[in-house]
């Protein structure tokens, strides 16, 4: 249960993220308007994926209680790997060979680091 507010932090970023993606793909084209200031807020998604990241920053805090830093912000990576199997996803982004072998390192690099203690 030590790792809830960290994992909640992790995945409400990554979300926030594709939030903001979506709704901003959403605006039509040449929408200048829209695209600054409060405008942008009226895409739905934008302003939920930044209510996201407000939860996502609560959580981190919470979790900063329980973990060392040099412990707790490593695990943000994991928020890299979670924004791209997202991506491909809802997106059907194409993902090359060589992100893949990347986000395998970034896990490695966690699952060693959550080894470590914390």
């Amino acid at each position: 249960m030590k790792y809830i507010e960290l994992i909640a932090s992790i995945v409400l970023g990554a979300v926030g993220q594709v939030l903001m993606k979506w709704g901003i793909e959403s605006l039509k084209a040449g929408d200048t308007i829209t695209v600054t200031g409060f405008g942008l807020l009226r895409a739905w998604p934008v302003a939920a994926g930044l209510a996201s990241y407000g939860l996502s920053s609560i959580c981190w805090l919470l979790a900063l209680r329980k973990f060392p830093l040099s412990t707790a912000y490593p695990m943000v990576s994991l928020g890299y790997v979670l924004v791209m199997l997202m991506s491909v996803w809802l997106f059907h982004e194409t993902i090359s060979m060589q992100k893949w072998l990347g986000a395998a390192v970034i896990l490695a690099g966690v699952a060693l680091i959550a080894r470590s203690g914390g």
